[in-house]
């Protein structure tokens, strides 16, 4: 199964490819680092490069996510409070994209690759939601196993 960078960059060419990547910042983490902090309002969407980084809801480790997945695409649509804190679990490579610059070179492309990229991060979003839902019932059925 493809990663979420290769899901958010679909139908795109080469050229069109490495010009949003470069839009990244690269960034490089020592283990606990904390990438993304849970109830501040957040901006910026991260592709984990290499390592592995640990989802926290409060003090409860809920998921870990590793190379080619993204976090904090819904930041780059609206700027709102973050649900979770990452932390890095293992030294890590990440590449961060703020919003402004997202939505500014957005504004230069053609309209069809300007509707390719947000149907492409719905659709990572919506993986997401599938996921939370699919540990939502594993969890209801181990509960009540019990």
């Amino acid at each position: 199964m493809p990663g979420d960078r290769h899901l958010l960059l679909w139908d795109f060419t080469s050229a069109q490819r490495e010009a949003f990547l470069g839009l990244g910042a690269l960034e490089r983490h020592p283990v606990q680092a904390v990438l993304l902090e849970e109830h501040l309002v957040g901006s910026e969407m991260l592709i984990i490069e290499e390592g592995v980084v640990s989802v926290w809801a409060g003090d409860v480790k809920i998921n870990e996510v590793c190379a080619d997945s993204i976090v904090g695409i819904s930041a780059l649509i609206e700027p709102h409070p973050r649900t979770a804190t990452l932390v890095a679990e293992t030294e890590v490579r990440v590449r961060r994209f703020a919003r402004a610059k997202v939505l500014k070179h957005l504004e230069g492309v053609p309209a069809k690759l300007f509707h390719t990229f947000f149907v492409n991060a719905f659709r990572i979003h919506m993986n997401l939601v599938r996921q939370c839902e699919e540990r939502i019932v594993q969890l209801d059925r181990e509960l009540n196993a019990e």
